[in-house]
């Protein structure tokens, strides 16, 4: 069986998806849900497809099975909701939305249905990655104590003026960390587990932006390891992103989609993947573990499972950084709710 999906959006992004359809034995793409003309004609004729500029008319193909959204961070849940109301399953870009309230109308509306949602991840696929949870949960470290977390990038003012939405409070939801950050916490979270204490402040010291584009944290997780964050958009000239972990047996380091230093005797690396985005341009280098997501929501829906990140996983970083911010902005420590 092979699942026709269109893509909501245009930008740069809904050209790596637009790929990986194209590129998967089992899908097709069918079109492009569009406001920007210019962008979707490029795309059009890379890719050989329908454009819309109707969502009406992008809903009526009898054809369509998903949607893959990759408009603006505060807009995915509108476009999700939408979705939901025609009844398509959906794979969207990071983040799920930019606030808890909007995520969890999200939450609300998908238990009605049989719909799969999935949210983009990519890096927990990072066969490198594997290997570094795997480490760390096992105990070949020991206890873990300390876990130094950095995505130190740089973006240019071009960055933010050719894409009037980035840096803004209503469409990015913030800067640095809910649009850059996010992927590395997200592996962070999937790492270490539930935080229960954040301290943090944010800054904007360089770019022309409501948004953060310098932040650090200090974090205390309920394993009781304990754990800080920097991140940025303005640490020229822009450092690959890393966690590094500290345990009572060894350490460990990951950094820009590989693992760059171990304590532990006798390791080797597996395969090294260039995956991880730059940290110094929006550019995606490689288009392999968004194939994987892909093909990991595909098969979600024709297995009847839940997609690798599912809805209420992809909840938990907006709800980290959702923290972070609330503790910069009342220069208190944030307790975080636990379920």
């Amino acid at each position: 069986m092979k699942l026709g999906i269109g893509i909501v959006g245009s930008g740069a992004i809904a050209k790596v998806h637009a790929a990986c359809i194209k590129a998967q034995h089992n899908t097709y793409l069918t079109g492009i849900l569009t406001r920007s003309q210019k962008n979707a004609s490029g795309i059009a004729d890379e890719f050989n497809t329908a454009v819309f500029t109707n969502s009406k008319e992008f809903y009526k193909q009898a054809n369509l099975d998903a949607v893959c959204i990759c408009n603006e961070s505060g807009r995915h849940g509108e476009r999700i909701t939408e979705a939901i109301q025609e009844n398509k399953h959906i794979l969207c870009e990071k983040p799920l939305e930019t606030s808890l309230p909007k995520i969890d109308i999200i939450l609300d509306q998908l238990k009605k249905t049989s719909l799969k949602l999935g949210v983009v991840f990519q890096n927990r696929i990072n066969p490198a990655y594997k290997e570094f949870k795997f480490a760390v949960q096992s105990g070949k470290l020991g206890t873990i104590l300390l876990v130094n977390t950095q995505i130190n990038w740089y973006r240019d003012a071009t960055y933010y003026q050719n894409n009037a939405w980035r840096g803004t409070l209503e469409l990015d939801g913030g800067a640095a960390l809910i649009n850059q950050g996010i992927h590395t916490l997200d592996l962070l979270l999937d790492l270490m587990g539930e935080v229960e204490q954040v301290g943090a402040k944010i800054d904007t010291k360089v770019h022309d932006i409501e948004g953060e584009d310098l932040a650090v944290a200090h974090l205390t997780f309920k394993n009781g390891s304990l754990g800080t964050l920097s991140a940025g958009t303005c640490l020229y000239p822009g450092y690959p992103e890393s966690i590094s972990v500290f345990g009572t047996k060894g350490s460990m380091v990951f950094q820009g989609g590989s693992i760059q230093s171990c304590s532990l005797p006798n390791w080797k690396p597996k395969k090294i993947l260039n995956t991880s985005q730059s940290s110094k341009t929006a550019k995606v280098n490689s288009f392999e573990l968004h194939q994987a997501v892909l093909n990991n929501f595909v098969n979600a829906i024709l297995e009847d499972r839940q997609p690798l990140v599912n809805t209420a996983e992809a909840r938990k970083s907006v709800e980290l950084i959702q923290a972070i911010y609330k503790a910069s902005n009342t220069k208190q420590i944030v307790n975080l709710e636990q379920p």
